[in-house]
This record gives structure tokens, sequence and C-alpha cells, in this order.
């Protein structure tokens, strides 16, 4: 039994629409949109289709939009191994359910999958073979997964590599300030809590011009925090304080999923082979570069 909670969990029940997609990243959504779409056009279609880590479905809803565009009636499933709460309510998606051991119902082979930063979280040596398996004769699978040159790697080890400090800062800073100017207000402030805001300070200044650091909303979630305990707001400014914190705690175990899943793909060759090893055959593995944004990752294709 595993008693480790899948990191996502919390995100997916959150409600989010999709992973390393925020409202600011519109073009980035369009584009990946736009990517599915044209693998769609070029592949030889069998159904059903299935979207391996598929969160809250924002591929399965693509991919749904894709059918009624072109007037072709797709039958999409999406599974995930958190727990998932898509806003979507008739998209079908499965929760809980990891690729490793996922089968569909009475035994039915799957014509497609899909992935879009999904295989590599789970076990790819155990997954991949449970693929191959669950896929009729001359099935495919299309899947897009991180790289290390991608930029969605390089911010989130640029984050996870900050992130030690920060919380360094938030308890051995701004919660002694935020205890001082709870109990003596903004203007008789011990030196203890004056050498606390000090520190801050200079910890602020010294990333101030990181795009990582500003990421992170640091300076806005320790501003309303401070803030909120020289008003003697103390209820509002603990709650900030604890929230903030803990979305830093699973912001950093995400990330570590992310990590280790680009780990585990190591390199174009490798990840061949283990798409061989679990007797995959024309196995092509391209570089994913969007133009305005950069690299997104890989795109691996393989046949049965």
């Amino acid at each position: 039994m595993k008693t480790t909670k899948n990191p996502w969990t919390e995100y997916w029940q959150r409600g989010a629409k999709a992973s390393f997609l925020d409202e600011k990243s519109r073009l980035q959504a369009y584009q990946m949109r736009k990517f599915w779409f044209e693998r769609f056009d070029e592949a030889e279609i069998k159904q059903p289709i299935v979207d391996i880590g598929t969160g809250n479905g924002a591929v399965v809803q693509w991919l749904t939009e894709y059918s009624e565009e072109k007037g072709k009636k797709l039958d999409v499933h999406g599974i995930d191994s958190a727990e998932i709460n898509p806003p979507n309510k008739e998209l079908k998606l499965s929760g809980n359910t990891p690729y490793e051991t996922f089968k569909l119902p009475s035994n039915k082979k799957v014509g497609m999958f899909v992935s879009h930063y999904g295989l590599e979280y789970g076990d790819m040596a155990e997954g991949l073979k449970n693929l191959h398996t669950q896929l009729k004769r001359g099935g495919v699978l299309i899947a897009l997964v991180h790289s290390e040159t991608s930029v969605i790697y390089k911010k989130s080890q640029a984050i996870y590599d900050l992130i030690p400090s920060a919380i360094k800062h938030l308890k051995k800073s701004v919660a002694p300030l935020q205890d001082a100017l709870l109990k003596h207000g903004p203007n008789n402030l011990p030196r203890s809590a004056l050498q606390a805001q000090q520190a801050l300070n200079q910890f602020a200044r010294k990333y101030e011009r990181n795009p990582a650091f500003h990421a992170m909303n640091f300076v806005p979630a320790t501003k309303h925090v401070l803030q909120a305990a020289a008003k003697g707001n103390e209820v509002e400014s603990r709650q900030v304080y604890a929230g903030y914190l803990n979305s830093i705690n699973a912001h950093k175990a995400r990330t570590q999923t992310l990590l280790k899943a680009v780990e585990q793909l190591s390199g174009i060759e490798e990840t061949k082979k283990q798409f061989e090893n679990a007797g995959f055959k024309n196995v092509v593995i391209q570089e994913v570069e969007f133009p305005e944004s950069g690299v997104f990752g890989h795109c691996i294709q393989a046949s049965k």
C-alpha cells in the first residue's frame, strides 16, 4: 500500500486546468493545442484513444475540440495516477489509475495512446510494457515529454534551487518579524526584529533581478503577511503565512517529480532503447520547439 500521497493530487483537486500552464501562458496553451491538432492531422487514428497522465483533461478537451472541428467522432479517455477534479465533467477521465496497471474494461484494446508530460512520471520500465500489451496491433503512441533543454525544465530547476533559501528566510526572518509586529506594533520593534527585517531586505535585493525568484511570489506574499501583522490582523497574517509556506512546499514536491521524470528519460538514445525493450517499433524522437517560446521537450512516436 502506498503511504505517500501523490503531490499532484492537491493541484488537480483545486481545479487546475493543466500543468505548467497558468492564466499567463495563453501563448503556450495555444501552441500546445496546435501541436496536438497537427499530430492528429498526421496520424492514422485508431480508437479508442487514451491520454496518460491526463490531469484535469486538457489534452482530452483539445482532442474533443479537434473531433468537433473535423467532424470526426473520437472516443477519447484520460487516466491519471493522482486524484483529479476536472472542470469539464463531460470528459471521460479516471483518477487513481496508474498506467503501469491500466486496462480497458472487458479487456478491449487501445487504438492509440497519447501523453502530454505524463509517461515520464510513472515507472516507464513497467509502464511501457503494459502499454504495449494494451495496444492493438498497428496501434500508435504519441507522447510529449520533458527534456533538460526545455524551458519548463530550466525554469523549474531554477525555482527548485531557490526554494530552500526562501523557506529558511520565511522561518528565520519573516516569522520572528511577524511575531514582533503583532506583539509590539510597527513603531516599537526590538533589535532582533530589525535584524530580521534587514536579513529579509538583503535576501530580496540579492534576487530582485532573478526571474525564478519573481515566479515564486515571495515578495508580495511576505509583504501581505507583514502588513497584516503591522495592522494587528493576526488571523489574516497567520493564514497568509501558512498558506504561502504550504504552497512553496507543495511546489517543491511537484518539481521533485518533474526533475526525477527527466532523469528517468536520460537522453534520446536511452529513451529509444526503453521503448524498444518494451516491444515498440518505429520509435522516432524529435525535439519540440515553439516559435516565440522555445524548446518544450521531445515528441516520441512509436507503434506496435
